[in-house]
């Protein structure tokens, strides 16, 4: 699998869906500006048309990014770029000093060609976040990983506007072009436009017209051997970066929820060498409100429709345990379900395969029917499919053969009627051992299938 060089690039955002009032938001013209009560918290035109961008949606929501970029390296036209990232994110109970504190996960997709795009997707990067925002918008990431990508955008002004108003307010933007696992954070100045309320599917929304140009200069170019030529080297930070992003938002009406994100963007970066990587392209950026999972009673679904029963414990006097709502394993530990923090995990051991391939053997069909028929109770939610093997010292061959299992599974679920858009999948070959790779039945619980109802 190729690993996706260009994942810290991408604008997702999770303030997209927080839609705070902006205490930074500046300059402000067309508006009223005087906070008035008639102009409601919801976004709602007040008796004089105008509106007020607040808070507006906090529950747990998904994103789904879709990049399509012309790729320039050194000036020379060098292929399209197809991309997407998928988010997840649910809020927390904050700590204090917070009001806000978020936990979810990116999965930062391998490139396919457009007519693909309904498949199923493989995953290049599973990166998890945890940040918390404050009363006043500012967002601190736990861990920096460069996800989410912007931050302080948007930015909304204090008082009431107008459409024609205009507004300037300060931001940052994670960017990482070469995936070096360094995110340089970009200062952003970002001038806002409101123009006022449309439709978007029959569902009102506000229409924010937005623009940014980058500009970054590294403080000082690193003398490194070997890299002064017009190549793009792997083990250098990018020194200068410019370009320009023109954006329009499409917020929900009705709670601040952004339904749409259309991003134009023309950018370069530039290494100490001289080597340069241009972007050009747009981005659109899809939100959605999600219902979160009742996890306890989703367990209990799965397992009576697998049919799992947990074996049962005697206390010392004779009597029956009660069985444990979660986690849920089953007696001959071929079947496990259990709460991670993705969501809910279906843990698959012991299918059988034609030996070093990914052809299933006939004799899975029944358990196949089962899992899919499971599968059929979350209608709207995203599967993670995740082949693992036993370490026996041929990592790059195991990694491959778990992909090709996990895809596999998928295809095999698909056919039962599954969509085929409902399902990602990865391999891990033998780097996340659940048993000791020395002994065979170590070996045993590390050939398994995992299937996660992503929140």
């Amino acid at each position: 699998m190729i690993m996706n060089i260009y994942k810290g690039f991408f604008s997702v955002t999770v303030l997209f869906f927080l839609a705070f009032s902006s205490l930074s938001a500046q300059n402000t013209k067309g508006g009223n500006g005087d906070m008035s009560r008639n102009v409601p918290l919801s976004g709602e035109a007040g008796s004089d048309g105008a509106v007020r961008l607040t808070l507006g949606y906090t529950g747990p929501y998904t994103l789904t990014e879709l990049s399509d970029w012309s790729r320039y390296e050194n000036g020379t036209y060098t292929g399209h770029v197809y991309r997407e990232v998928r988010a997840s994110i649910v809020p927390r109970e904050a700590e204090a000093g917070s009001f806000l504190e978020y936990l979810g996960n990116f999965f930062v997709l391998e490139e396919t060609l457009r007519d693909m795009r309904q498949s199923a997707r493989g995953v290049d990067a599973v990166i998890p976040v945890h940040f918390r925002v404050d009363r006043d918008g500012g967002l601190t990431v736990i861990d920096d990983k460069g996800f989410p990508a912007l931050r302080g955008f948007p930015s909304y002004p204090a008082g009431a506007v107008h459409p024609g108003a205009r507004w300037t307010a300060r931001g940052s933007r994670a960017v990482d072009p070469l995936n070096q696992g360094r995110p340089v954070i970009v200062p952003l100045i970002v001038e806002y436009e409101y123009r006022g309320t449309e439709l978007y599917k029959d569902i009102p929304v506000h229409r924010i017209h937005a623009r940014y140009s980058p500009r970054y200069q590294a403080g000082s170019v690193r003398d490194k051997p070997g890299i002064q030529t017009s190549r793009i080297p792997a083990d250098s930070d990018f020194s200068a970066l410019q370009g320009l992003h023109t954006i329009d938002i499409l917020l929900r009406v009705s709670d601040g929820l952004p339904l749409l994100i259309r991003d134009n963007l023309d950018e370069t970066f530039t290494w100490p060498g001289g080597g340069t990587l241009r972007f050009r392209g747009f981005t659109l950026t899809f939100g959605q409100g999600i219902v979160p999972l009742d996890r306890e009673t989703s367990i209990t679904i799965l397992a009576d429709t697998l049919n799992i029963e947990p074996p049962e414990e005697r206390e010392e006097t004779g009597a029956v345990k009660p069985k444990p709502a979660v986690p849920v394993h089953g007696e001959d530990g071929s079947l496990d379900i259990q709460v991670v923090p993705e969501g809910i995990r279906l843990t698959v051991r012991d299918l059988r395969f034609a030996p070093d391939s990914a052809d299933l053997l006939p004799g899975e069909k029944a358990r196949l029917d089962a899992i899919a028929l499971a599968l059929q109770d979350f209608p709207g939610r995203t599967f993670l499919v995740e082949g693992h093997t036993a370490a026996v010292g041929r990592p790059r061959n195991e990694m491959q053969l778990s992909v090709e299992r996990a895809r596999s599974i998928v295809t095999e679920l698909t056919a039962r009627g599954i969509p085929a858009d409902r399902f990602i999948y990865k391999g891990s070959g033998g780097t996340k051992p659940a048993g000791d790779n020395s002994v065979e039945e170590g070996r045993r619980l590390n050939r398994r299938v995992e299937i996660t109802i992503l929140e």
